[in-house]
């Protein structure tokens, strides 16, 4: 307790206490509580405000959850819309090769009664009409190829990622020789069955059975209907653009019926082909074999 002299001290005077009232003080009676309040000289108390708590985890910065990097998951993509659409392709390239079937006919006929009767013996209108008819038939099967191509090599390309998530281990060549096999010159002549014949394996029932087990006949027939009439077309083709004579007009007129009637027999079987893959898959894919589709 304060001296005599402490406490009739004017209490604007402040100050500290005498060094008696100092030394029987406790030591800690000159510092004010915790959470109290202060009063400077003339003013208001001011609250002092007291440091939160430390943390029990010091020095620990929050943790952020990234969503995971995404996978090599791959979906089946349903080859039954592109599969129509180059069946009925296919089916248009075949109509087209029967007019020009029926146009180099034609050709003949009228150059063979001029070799029999002479130049008088054909009208100028029908030669002209020949002539004319053999010249659109040929624009209508470029047309006619220049739309089904596409088409065919983006099928051809589903089916073959398709049957890459089907059995994997069936193939010995990637993905997109499904595309590019096409465009290496003389080497399309093969690479492009053994992209689809790996791709038939696959798209089986049971892709690791043997080679008995739901034979390729008709990719094999399909195949080789492809080669003899691409070969069958090249040579037509030259044969009527060299022809000067007569005889060797009909000759190559005869030449490029053959060869149209090759490719008809081909875009049908082709057409039988993208048929019976695409269905093979789509059955294989409702059956739940690989993700779905």
């Amino acid at each position: 307790m304060p001296c005599s002299r402490c406490q009739e001290r004017p209490a604007t005077e402040g100050g500290p206490l005498c060094a008696d009232c100092r030394a029987a003080a406790p030591e800690d009676a000159s510092a004010p509580a915790a959470g109290a309040a202060t009063a400077p000289a003339g003013g208001a108390p001011v609250p002092v405000t007291t440091p939160p708590a430390a943390s029990a985890t010091p020095n620990l910065s929050p943790v952020v959850v990234r969503p995971p990097a995404p996978g090599t998951y791959q979906p089946l993509r349903s080859p039954v819309g592109l599969g129509l659409a180059a069946v009925i392709l296919l089916g248009v390239v075949a109509v087209t090769d029967i007019v020009a079937a029926l146009a180099a006919f034609n050709i003949r006929r009228v150059v063979t009664a001029m070799s029999d009767g002479g130049f008088l013996a054909v009208g100028q209108e029908d030669a002209d009409f020949a002539d004319m008819m053999m010249a659109g038939a040929s624009g209508a099967q470029l047309l006619a190829l220049l739309a089904t191509v596409p088409v065919f090599i983006v099928w051809f390309h589903r089916v073959r990622a398709n049957a890459g998530l089907f059995a994997p281990d069936r193939f010995t060549r990637g993905t997109g020789w499904a595309i590019g096999g096409w465009f290496v010159p003389i080497a399309f002549l093969w690479i492009p069955r053994g992209v689809a014949a790996e791709t038939w394996r696959a798209s089986r029932t049971d892709p690791h059975a043997p080679d008995d087990h739901e034979r390729a006949t008709l990719l094999n027939v399909w195949w080789g209907l492809f080669v003899a009439a691409w070969i069958a077309t090249r040579f037509a083709d030259r044969r009527y653009e060299r022809a000067e004579s007569l005889h060797e007009i009909v000759s190559a007129a005869d030449f490029v019926v053959l060869a149209c009637l090759l490719d008809i027999v081909a875009a049908v079987v082709a057409a039988l082909f993208v048929h019976r893959l695409t269905r093979m898959q789509h059955t294989k894919a409702l059956r739940g074999a690989g993700n779905p589709v």
